[in-house]
């Protein structure tokens, strides 16, 4: 009878200490999600920032240039995301893969029509083992059109 019972005791001391480790690593697991979720929506609310204040550095540079290239560095990946940005017109798009969660902003309003066309992911750039940690963006506008 006593034996019984210490094998019952080990059976319930085995699930209990099983389900308390299960929780706490689906408590971690749900906190690490959450805690990349907004790190990578403050990510694409920077890359965002970065674009439009080189398109506003560009456009007001150069005043009587009717062409633009603007190219810039931006991280390869960030917590196993690529990044791709679009633009279309005044607005520029950010967008996370594979979660495909989208940030989007305009080009600080400019009052003129720029034609800023065009999809970049940061995908596309090839890494060698790692050496390659940013990604180069190329960003052109036409002032003329309008």
């Amino acid at each position: 009878m006593k034996s019984q019972t210490q094998v019952i005791q080990f059976v319930l001391f085995f699930l209990i200490s099983i389900s308390i480790f299960t929780l706490l690593s689906n408590y971690l697991f749900s906190f690490s999600q959450l805690s990349q979720d907004r790190l990578l929506s403050s990510f694409r609310e920077l890359i965002a920032s970065y674009a439009s204040g080189f398109i506003i550095y560009t456009y007001t540079g150069c005043k009587y240039c009717n062409y633009s290239n603007i190219t810039f560095g931006i991280p390869y990946q960030a917590f196993d995301n690529f990044h791709e940005i679009n633009g279309s017109e005044n607005v520029i798009y950010i967008t996370s893969i594979p979660l495909q969660k989208q940030f989007s902003t305009s080009a600080h309003n400019l009052n003129f029509s720029i034609s800023f066309e065009g999809v970049h992911s940061t995908g596309s750039t090839y890494s060698y083992l790692g050496l390659n940690k940013t990604s180069i963006v190329l960003i052109s506008f036409n002032k003329s059109e309008g």
